[in-house]
């Protein structure tokens, strides 16, 4: 009796459909050499993809505090993934962003083609 719920048991778990959602952001960190808008070490919540989709992202970007309190203006020239299989597309840089505002940074991230699990590391210039 005890086999025959074991070899039930492998049978669902072979047989079973799997999830599209193979790709798992964990999370998402922001690096940046020159600390454009005071982004770089900056970090997001991630997403689910089904694997070799595209997922379309927004961010609303603040420049760099000021001493009275305000956010000075910034620029964003480029922005890029140093993150295997993964790519970005489609960014509305060069991005100005002007005193005290917050603009939308906004682009497209295509997923790998096979399942992956970890962290998407953003690179801004």
């Amino acid at each position: 009796m005890i086999v025959i719920f074991l070899v039930i048991g492998v049978l669902a778990y072979l047989l079973y459909p799997t999830s599209t959602n193979n790709v798992v952001v964990t999370g998402i960190n922001f690096y940046s050499a020159d600390d454009v808008c005071g982004l770089n070490g900056a970090t997001s919540s991630g997403f689910n993809a089904s694997t070799g989709s595209s997922i379309e992202l927004s961010f609303s970007i603040e420049g760099n505090n000021t001493t009275n309190g305000g956010n000075a203006a910034c620029e964003i020239h480029s922005i890029n993934t140093t993150t295997p299989g993964f790519s970005i597309s489609g960014a509305n840089v060069p991005l100005n962003i002007p005193v005290n505002s917050s603009p939308t940074l906004s682009f497209s991230v295509s997923v790998p083609s096979s399942p992956w699990t970890g962290v998407l590391t953003i690179d801004l210039t």
